[in-house]
C-alpha cells in the first residue's frame, strides 16, 4: 500500500534463465536439482544454498529427466560430498594447487568450498554449459571457466602445469567411450606434475537396475561402466589407486539409510553398483 500511494509499483521478480540444452550438456539439471532438493530435507547432506538458488532461477521442468526422487537425490549428494572431501583434503595438504572440475555443469562445488588465493581453479565444460554457468558464476583472478569438450586436447593449454593439481570429475566420466577416458586421464597425467583424480564409477548393473527401476531416459546416454577397477589401475603405470567406496556404505549416508541398504551390501554386484576412487600419480 505504501508502494502504491507513493505512485511506485512494487518490484517484479527478476527473469528466470531459459535452459535450452539437449544431450549430455542437458543431464547437468540432474545433480543440480538433486542438490536442491538435498538442501530442502531436514538432513541435508550437502547443505548446498547455490544449487538451490540456482534451481529457483532456472526456467526448466526438472521433472523431464526425473531428476527428482529420495534415492537419487542421497546417492548424488552423498557423491558431491565424498568428492568435495577429497578435494579438500588435497588444498589443506597443497595450498598452492591447481582444481580441474572437470565437466562442471552447473556444479557449485567452488563456492562449497571456497578455496583461498593461491589456489587455481578451472571449471570445465562445453561451450553452451559455460554461457549459462557465467550468468550464476563470476571469473577471478584464481578462478576461471574453460569453454570446451573434455575429449579435445586444447583446453589443457591453458593450466598451469607446474603445480600439485587434482581433478575432479563428479557424473561425468561415464558419458564418455571408455577410449576417451583413456586419453582423457592420460593427458591429464602427461600435463600435470603430481596429483590426483577423484571420479565415481557406475557398473553395468547400475545401468540395469536404474531402467528397470525408473526408466530414466539418460541411462543410454552413460558409455563407460565398470565392474572391476583393475580396468582404471591399467590405464596407465603412473596412476595408484588410493582408495575406493561402495556408495551403499558411505559415512555421509544417513545411519538409518546404511541399516538399510545393510543387506544389499553383502551382495558382491550390489557393492559395485557405484563406486567413488581416489588415484594417485
Amino acid at each position: 500500500m505504501a508502494d502504491s500511494a507513493a505512485g511506485r509499483s512494487p518490484e517484479a521478480a527478476p527473469p528466470r534463465t531459459r535452459l535450452d540444452l539437449s544431450g549430455v550438456p542437458e543431464t547437468l539439471v540432474i545433480p543440480l536439482y538433486a542438490k536442491a532438493q538435498d538442501y530442502r530435507s531436514r538432513r541435508s547432506i550437502l547443505h548446498d544454498a547455490k544449487a538451490e538458488e540456482i534451481v529457483r532461477s532456472l526456467d526448466y521442468n526438472f521433472e523431464r529427466l526425473g531428476a527428482s526422487g529420495k534415492t537419487r537425490t542421497r546417492m548424488l549428494a552423498v557423491r558431491a560430498r565424498q568428492l568435495d572431501e577429497w578435494v579438500r583434503g588435497f588444498l589443506v595438504r597443497h595450498s598452492n594447487a591447481t582444481v580441474l572440475n572437470l565437466g562442471c555443469g552447473l556444479d557449485t562445488r567452488v563456492a562449497r568450498l571456497a578455496p583461498p588465493a593461491p589456489v587455481s581453479w578451472f571449471d570445465i565444460d562445453f561451450p553452451e554449459v559455460i554461457d549459462v554457468r557465467k550468468r550464476f558464476f563470476s571469473e577471478t583472478e584464481e578462478y576461471r571457466m574453460l569453454a570446451g569438450s573434455l575429449t579435445d586436447a586444447d583446453w589443457l593449454s591453458g593450466v598451469p602445469g607446474d603445480r600439485p593439481a587434482i581433478a575432479v570429475a563428479d557424473g561425468v566420466l561415464g558419458y564418455l567411450a571408455p577410449q576417451e577416458v583413456t586419453s582423457l586421464l592420460r593427458r591429464i597425467i602427461a600435463r600435470l606434475r603430481s596429483g590426483e583424480i577423484v571420479f565415481d564409477v557406475m557398473s553395468p548393473s547400475a545401468i540395469r537396475l536404474g531402467r528397470a527401476r525408473s526408466q530414466n531416459p539418460t541411462a543410454g546416454l552413460l558409455r563407460w561402466l565398470v565392474d572391476d577397477l583393475a580396468q582404471i589401475d591399467a590405464i596407465d603405470p603412473r596412476l595408484r589407486r588410493v582408495e575406493a567406496h561402495s556408495v551403499l556404505a558411505s559415512r555421509y549416508l544417513p545411519f538409518g539409510v546404511r541399516l538399510e541398504y545393510g543387506i544389499p551390501w553383502l551382495v558382491p554386484s550390489m557393492r559395485r553398483l557405484i563406486r567413488f576412487v581416489r588415484y594417485e600419480f
